[in-house]
């Protein structure tokens, strides 16, 4: 038994939110999987930290994808189109789903482990690093299906190898990268039903409007938001 493991396992859980947690500018919209594989979204808190709004999935459910999207006034918004790759990802992001589960289960036996003899708690380790040893395997045999270059498995990898908790979040990290592979009005209506995309419209029409209380009723920038607002609602409907 480990003397005041209550500190190691507030440690794992305060690194495994610390890693969950996403600080999203204004014009971003995180995509996210609920029960039953029905797909919502997220434009963050109210709340915001260091300008950003935050943003935290599910805790209790690390294997459910992700995708960070973001959106610009500064052109009018594509018309939805079919979207090449979006179901590779999403089957890419499921087939890394069962390491990052067992990951999980694991940490949740840990209470049990490091109040246990020593053998048993290095048993447990064991177990630990073999299971994120697969999951991060698993990641670069789907990373072509993803659509991840080298650069970004590498640092999703080697977060989940020096830090056992941030293995919990590499399902999670696998669409955080996707802004410039998906469109997001594509993948709205992709992804969520009628009233999901109405909601969505409201949600980006009041961060618009919050930029545009900022700006000169009479400027240029004023006038190119007010058409971005009727233009998106008109993208999404």
């Amino acid at each position: 038994m480990l003397p005041h493991a209550w500190w190691l396992l507030a440690g794992v859980v305060v690194m495994y939110v610390y890693d969950a947690v996403l600080l999203l500018y204004h014009n971003e919209v995180v995509f996210h999987e609920g029960r039953g594989g029905r797909w919502t979204f997220s434009v963050g808190s109210d709340f915001q930290l260091a300008g950003r709004h935050v943003f935290l999935a599910a805790l209790l459910a690390p294997a459910r994808r992700v995708l960070r999207l973001r959106w610009t006034s500064l052109k009018a918004p594509s018309p939805a189109t079919p979207l090449h790759g979006l179901r590779a990802w999403q089957a890419g992001a499921s087939a890394c789903a069962w390491p990052v589960l067992l990951v999980a289960w694991l940490f949740a036996l840990m209470p049990a482990a490091v109040y246990s003899p020593i053998p048993v708690m290095l048993a447990w380790m064991a177990a630990l690093y073999v299971a994120i040893a697969c999951a991060v395997l698993r990641l670069w045999q789907v990373r072509r299906t993803l659509g991840l270059n080298r650069k970004d498995a590498t640092g999703i990898s080697s977060d989940a190898l020096l830090c056992a908790p941030y293995a919990m979040n590499v399902v999670r990290k696998l669409g955080m990268r996707a802004a410039d592979r998906f469109d997001l009005v594509s993948v709205a209506h992709a992804l969520l039903d009628a009233p999901e995309r109405a909601r969505l419209t409201r949600a980006i029409q009041a961060r618009i409007q919050n930029q545009m209380d900022l700006e000169d009723l009479e400027g240029e920038r004023h006038a190119q938001l007010q058409a971005y607002s009727l233009q998106i609602e008109g993208a999404l409907a």
